[in-house]
Formats: structure tokens, C-alpha cells, sequence
């Protein structure tokens, strides 16, 4: 990974770029990036993506990934986002789990990525 600092200010400078934090006594135990994109079909709803979703190692299974999406769902809703969607790693089969049990639905879309 390469996290620059300047990167991180520019998206809490950014309205529609979002970095959600999970701390506990000032540690960082997970985040999630969100991106609210403006689109022409639902009238004026946005949607949000979702990437990055990271939880440290030693605090999987405690229900901080799951708090940080339910975190992200409620401000999607609270800003009448249409949809949210995320794209996974097609081998991280664990996370897909999480997802599918987090309301996600992987047989709805086909993700693809290229690149540059």
C-alpha cells in the first residue's frame, strides 16, 4: 500500500469522497472509502462505491466491518443514494460471505477493471 497524506486531505476536502475511520482509544481498527457519483438515470439519486473496505488482522470477526457498511448505508440513505455498490477481490471468497450476509448481492452485476 502507499497512503499519502496530502491524498487523505485531498479527500476530506473532496464533498463526494469519503475516508470512514473505526478507532478505539485512538487506534485505527478499519476504514472504508466511499464515492458518491452523480448519475442521469434515477432523477437526481446518486449511488455510492464502495472500496477499501480494511480491518486490521488481529480485529477480524468483531463487527467493525460490518459497522463501517452499515455507517456507509446510513448516509447513502440519508443522502437518497439509489444503490451502493462494491467490487471484491473474485478469490476473497470469506469477504464475499460478509457482503452477501451485509445484504450484497454478487449474482445481480458482473464487476470488470482495467487497469491504466
Amino acid at each position: 500500500m502507499n497512503v499519502l497524506e496530502e491524498q487523505i486531505d485531498t479527500i476530506k476536502r473532496d464533498p463526494n469522497n469519503f475516508l470512514f475511520v473505526f478507532d478505539s482509544d485512538g487506534e485505527i481498527l478499519g476504514t472504508v472509502t466511499l464515492n458518491i457519483c452523480i448519475q442521469a438515470l434515477h432523477g437526481t439519486r446518486p449511488y455510492g462505491v464502495v472500496e477499501n473496505i480494511i480491518v486490521h488482522e488481529n480485529h477480524q470477526s468483531k463487527n467493525i466491518g460490518q459497522q463501517l457498511l452499515q455507517y456507509v448505508e446510513e448516509y447513502c440513505r440519508s443522502i437518497n443514494c439509489h444503490r451502493i455498490m462494491l467490487l471484491s477481490n473474485s478469490t476473497r471468497e470469506r469477504a464475499h460471505r460478509f457482503f452477501e450476509r451485509e445484504g450484497y448481492d454478487g449474482s445481480v452485476s458482473k464487476g470488470f477493471k482495467k487497469y491504466l
